[in-house]
């Protein structure tokens, strides 16, 4: 290895003048500059890129000051020949035009003869700049040539070992970025024609295609003014499906928007987006024609089972770019709602990636094109005029406008790792076929952290059935996966602004887009969401329902970068901020909750319209009560409240005041107090420890140690309360013996626990030393007006309404009333 050369350059002058002066360096003055040299911070990419633009800049300085120079010396020997034989003003060009062939073929000859030493054309200093002709562009990239290599040399001269250490790291991630640019741009193959269904019909208005239909065009002012308002106006109207039963479909209703002048010129050609229409009611023995509903071809071959009634049903509601609200998602239909959303999220992916990559390639033939434009054969010669030509298109006008601020556009949000998994199966069998693996990448790596070993579930003393059923698989609920598509592969684990879905929990999202005040913060990938999916949203309430609420405050944001936006290709709606009127979303539940409802009237706001299914008056006539087999009094106790705000302060009001008195009571002993809210439990565990009632407690954060303990004084007696929360039974599922009066706090979020509780107060799981009777067994639930949903799971409809609306707050059911 060679010595080592310094950065610093040698002065230079006369008899040897810097020898001279770099000889009063001592030593010490060496390493002193040495050690300085090593302590300084190693210069940043972004430095040496300045540094590489600033001797760029001076290198395109010196290059036109020559090119200047050339010129005049040109100049000067064409006014040596005389009169400038060849100059090229429009006088001359006037008497060029009128020689004849032979004098224009010879002058032609002499010109080249004469400009071949001083340079082909005599080059106008106006006409340097202009980019759009080829032999400027040829001279450019000559230049830049030209600047790179003296760059290079320059750069050569002042760099020492280290610097050229680094600057080899560099060139090998160049290298390797390059390659994966080669590798994208190796993903825009030859355009199948018979996976084109939409790319065709470049005019929305032209197709059939419910996605051209939805994204096309923007909103009218009339549909933005009646859906931007705060009570949107809407028009309801009730359907019956074979599958799904009874829906309620609300469709904004336009109305006239003041007297406007009709539009002219320009303007009267504008074509707005339809407004929504009734959900078409398809027929369940008929064939389905999958080319008929829009559905890709490449999807369409993969779909070797035939749709049942209910599919058949959520799948008209969703191709018509609707929202949807299901309360009937169970165990048994799961897996028949997951394949049809994961249809359809898949069908839109596809055709949003087959536009673009169609658009792309159409952009790019433009381009080569432009640059491949020959001038005309008589200006070979002359002086190069600037010709506007208004017959020409732009590269990317409204036809190309095909996406958002960003390229994520599905977002698909379960509770748990496994409910990924069956999501990302279900995607890989539509997109790849059954079994198959060819194209779709990094699947090995999915599986292994996908899957997993479930939990062990106890053989003795077995958990309930849907219990072992929801907690089934790898349970982990702090998960992000994105997935990339075009049109042969599936990326599992794609950069998320290289992503076209999203699938991942409340709490990872949670996690992503951090809150406020937090330093590092991302929710750019939420920008241009135009399908999002919950799926399970009862186990996302049981979770943390305000992670969800958290997720859909920051969608569709303007956001805070624009490396990843290509604004000339944005849809003129979503830079309006219109996105969240064209997203379609999709809620599935277990049943229907005052959260789901609010979620649903409040952030569902598609211009096309929203069904919600409605359970008919057979299906809750019956509720959860008859389940209950224990013969054990229950009371319901209604708590007057005119507001939802008053009514938590007016539930523990009369909690302390009119049932905690009773339950103190030593007939009242082994008391379990279930909480639905973990507010409401803190506000109890604090109040007992203030008046020092004899207590225990078991929430979702209590440790194993001490649920045991817990457990064990409440069963023999040394304890007489048991603060019990619902989120840990949910999370748990404990069998608690040795109950004797059971107290709900509030109705049960999840309907089928009343039964499963108060069903515990059976023989088998008492105490036989405590000698109480099992007539003296009671049961509590405190309600108020705003508990609808869930007295509804519980009783029924018809109960629940007249316990709502009676003049007596008190209601006693006993078994053998159910």
């Amino acid at each position: 290895m060679g010595p080592r050369r310094s950065i610093f350059k040698k002065p230079r002058g006369k008899g040897g003048g810097g020898r001279q002066q770099q000889g009063y360096m001592s030593k010490d003055m060496k390493k002193k500059l040495k050690k300085e040299q090593a302590g300084r911070p190693p210069p940043t990419r972004f430095q040496r890129s300045l540094k590489h633009i600033e001797r760029a800049q001076e290198a395109t300085q010196a290059q036109k000051r020559q090119i200047e120079a050339e010129r005049k010396y040109r100049q000067e020997s064409n006014a040596s020949f005389g009169g400038g034989a060849f100059s090229s003003s429009e006088e001359e060009e006037e008497e060029e035009g009128q020689a004849d062939g032979e004098d224009g073929t010879a002058f032609e000859e002499l010109a080249v003869e004469f400009n071949g030493p001083l340079g082909r054309t005599v080059i106008d200093s106006a006409d340097e700049s202009e980019e759009e002709e080829p032999v400027d562009e040829e001279m450019d990239d000559e230049e830049m040539g030209e600047e790179e290599e003296m760059d290079g040399e320059d750069k050569a001269v002042g760099m020492d070992d280290e610097e050229e250490e680094e600057n080899e790291d560099e060139a090998h991630k160049l290298d390797s970025e390059a390659s994966e640019s080669e590798d994208e741009e190796e993903e825009l193959e030859e355009e199948d024609p018979n996976d084109l269904s939409s790319d065709d019909d470049e005019d929305g208005a032209e197709t059939n295609d419910p996605y051209m239909q939805h994204t096309a065009f923007n909103l009218s002012p009339a549909m933005l003014e009646t859906i931007a308002a705060e009570r949107p106006r809407v028009e309801q109207s009730k359907l019956s499906f074979p599958g799904l039963g009874n829906v309620l479909v609300e469709l904004p209703k336009c109305g006239t928007v003041g007297k406007r002048p009709e539009p002219r010129g320009i303007f009267e050609t504008e074509r707005y987006a339809k407004p929504g229409t009734l959900p078409t009611v398809p027929d369940p023995d008929a064939p389905i024609d999958w080319k008929a509903l829009h559905v890709k071809d490449k999807i369409a071959r993969n779909i070797t089972e035939p749709l049942d009634a209910l599919q058949r049903d959520t799948f008209a509601i969703l191709n018509a770019y609707q929202d949807l609200h299901v309360t009937q998602r169970s165990f048994e239909n799961a897996d028949r709602f997951r394949y049809v959303y994961c249809l359809h999220a898949l069908n839109h992916v596809l055709k949003a990636v087959s536009k673009m990559q169609h658009h792309t390639v159409k952009l790019l033939a433009a381009k080569a094109a432009g640059r491949k434009r020959k001038k005309p054969a008589e200006d070979q010669f002359r002086r190069k005029l600037k010709v506007a030509t208004v017959d020409e298109e732009p590269s990317a006008g409204l036809e190309c406008r095909d996406q958002g601020f960003v390229r994520p556009k599905v977002l698909i949000v379960v509770p748990f790792r496994e409910s990924a998994l069956q999501c990302v199966t279900v995607l890989k069998r539509l997109f790849a076929g059954e079994g198959q693996e060819k194209g779709v990448l990094n699947w090995k790596r999915f599986t292994e952290e996908y899957g997993g070993a479930s939990m062990a579930f106890p053989r003795k003393n077995p958990k309930p059935a849907d219990y072992e059923r929801t907690f089934a698989g790898n349970i982990d609920d702090n998960f992000r996966l994105s997935i990339a598509f075009n049109r042969s592969t599936m990326k599992l684990y794609a950069k998320y602004y290289s992503s076209d879905v999203i699938i991942a929990s409340p709490l990872g999202l949670r996690m992503a887009i951090g809150a406020k005040g937090e330093k590092y913060r991302d929710y750019d990938f939420l920008a241009s969401i135009e399908l999002l999916i919950v799926d399970q949203a009862e186990v996302c309430y049981a979770q943390n329902w305000d992670h969800l609420l958290h997720v859909m405050e920051h969608l569709h944001h303007q956001p805070k970068s624009t490396e990843y936006t290509e604004f000339s290709r944005v849809r003129e709606w979503c830079l309006s901020g219109w996105s969240k009127f064209y997203r379609q979303s999709v809620l599935l539940s277990a049943f229907e909750l005052p959260d789901f409802r609010s979620l649903y009237n409040k952030h569902f706001r598609n211009y096309r319209g929203k069904v919600r299914t409605v359970a008919r008056r057979d299906q809750q006539a019956a509720g959860t009560i008859r389940r209950v087999v224990v013969p054990v009094a229950q009371n319901f106790q209604r708590v007057e409240t005119s507001t939802l705000d008053g009514a938590g302060l007016a539930r523990f009001a009369h909690f302390v005041n009119v049932i905690l008195p009773q339950a103190r009571t030593v007939a009242m002993a082994r008391c379990m107090i279930y909480v639905p809210s973990y507010f409401d439990y803190v506000r109890l565990r604090n109040h007992f420890k203030k008046e020092e009632i004899s207590f225990t407690q078991i929430c979702e954060y209590t440790p194993d140690g001490k649920i045991a303990r817990a457990r064990d004084m409440f069963f023999h007696g040394s304890k007489h309360f048991l603060l019990y929360s619902e989120r840990a039974h949910f999370f748990r599922r404990h069998r608690i013996r040795g109950v004797r009066h059971l107290i709900f706090y509030g109705p049960p979020v999840f309907p089928h626990f009343y039964p499963e509780l108060v069903n515990l107060m059976m023989k088998e799981n008492q105490n036989p030393q405590d000698g109480v009777d099992d007539a003296s067994m009671t049961v509590t639930v405190v309600y108020t007006r705003y508990d609808t949903y869930q007295l509804t799971e519980m009783v029924g409809m018809e109960r629940a309404n007249a316990m709502i609306k009676a003049p007596r707050s008190v209601h006693r059911f006993s078994t053998d009333q159910k």
